[in-house]
C-alpha cells in the first residue's frame, strides 16, 4: 500500500503531539507536513520544518488533519477545498454555524468530523442512543462530563454528542429536552438531560451517561487513560477516508456501526 501523504495542523498541541506520533509508527501513513497557527521558536516537529502557510503545507498531503481551534478548522477548510484535499476534524467547539460550513464543503470533498475520535466514545454513544430508546421515558438522564484544568469549553463536544445521542434516541431535538448548559450540580429532572461538568487536574476524559428512574439506574461510562486513543481515531480515519472523494462522515461512518 502506498503511503498516505498527511499535514497535521495545531502540531505542537497536546493532540497535535499525539498525532504525529501515531503517524511515525503507522506503516502506511507519512508525515509531509506540519502547520501551526502562531509563530514560535520551535523551528521543526518530527524532522519537518513547522509552516504557517497552510496554501503550501496542504499542497504536500493527500489527507489534512485537524485539531486547532474553530477559527482555524474553517480555514482548513477553505484551503482543503481550494486544493480538493480530504480533511479530518477533531476540534471541539464548533457553531452550528461553522459545522453547517463544514457540511457545505463536504459536497466536494470528502471531510470526516468527529468531536471524539475514541473508538471507545464512538461505542458509548451508540449505547446511550439505544439505551434511550428502552430507558428514557420517565427516566432522568445525566452526562457527566470531567476534564483536565486546561479544556476551556463546557459541555465538551463529547458530552455533547451523548446529548445527541439520547436525544436521537427519543426522536427529540436536544435543546427540548435540556438547557445545553455546563452546570456545576448535580441534578435529577424528569424525562430532561443535566449536563454536570467539571474541569480539575490532568484528566485526560471522563464521559458518563446516567439514566435513572424511580426504580432503578443504568451507567454507561468511558475513561481515557491518555490522548493516544484519539491519535489512534484519527489515523484509523484517515486509512478509511483515503479512498472517498466526497461526502461528510463520522466516526460511526469510520467504524462501520450503527
Amino acid at each position: 500500500m502506498k503511503k498516505i501523504k498527511l499535514a497535521v495542523v495545531g502540531c505542537l498541541g497536546r493532540m497535535g503531539k499525539e498525532i504525529i506520533k501515531e503517524i511515525n509508527i503507522s506503516p502506511n501513513c507519512e508525515l509531509v507536513s506540519a502547520i501551526e497557527v502562531k509563530k514560535t521558536t520551535i523551528k521543526r516537529i518530527s524532522k519537518i520544518e513547522i509552516s504557517y502557510d497552510k496554501k503550501v503545507a496542504f499542497s504536500k498531503a493527500d489527507i489534512i488533519i485537524d485539531f486547532s481551534t474553530p477559527k482555524s478548522s474553517l480555514e482548513s477548510v477553505f484551503y482543503a477545498l481550494k486544493l480538493k484535499k480530504k480533511l479530518i476534524i477533531g476540534t471541539t467547539g464548533l457553531n452550528n454555524s461553522q459545522i453547517k460550513k463544514i457540511k457545505q464543503a463536504s459536497k466536494k470533498i470528502s471531510i470526516v468530523f468527529a468531536p471524539n475520535m475514541s473508538i471507545g466514545i464512538n461505542l458509548l454513544l451508540l449505547l446511550a442512543e439505544q439505551a434511550s430508546k428502552i430507558f428514557f421515558s420517565d427516566s432522568s438522564a445525566e452526562i457527566l462530563d470531567i476534564h483536565h484544568k486546561y479544556k476551556k469549553d463546557a459541555p465538551s463536544g463529547t458530552a455533547l454528542a451523548l446529548g445527541d445521542a439520547i436525544a436521537r434516541g427519543q426522536n427529540k431535538l436536544l435543546k427540548k429536552i435540556s438547557n445545553i448548559k455546563a452546570n456545576k450540580s448535580r441534578k435529577k429532572q424528569l424525562n430532561r438531560i443535566n449536563f454536570y461538568c467539571e474541569r480539575k487536574g490532568n484528566i485526560i476524559g471522563e464521559h458518563s451517561t446516567i439514566f435513572t428512574n424511580s426504580k432503578e439506574q443504568i451507567e454507561l461510562k468511558h475513561k481515557g487513560f491518555n490522548r493516544s486513543i484519539y491519535a489512534a481515531g484519527a489515523i484509523k480515519a484517515a486509512l478509511w477516508l483515503s479512498n472517498k472523494k466526497k461526502g461528510f462522515f463520522n466516526m460511526f461512518d469510520v467504524l462501520d456501526i450503527s
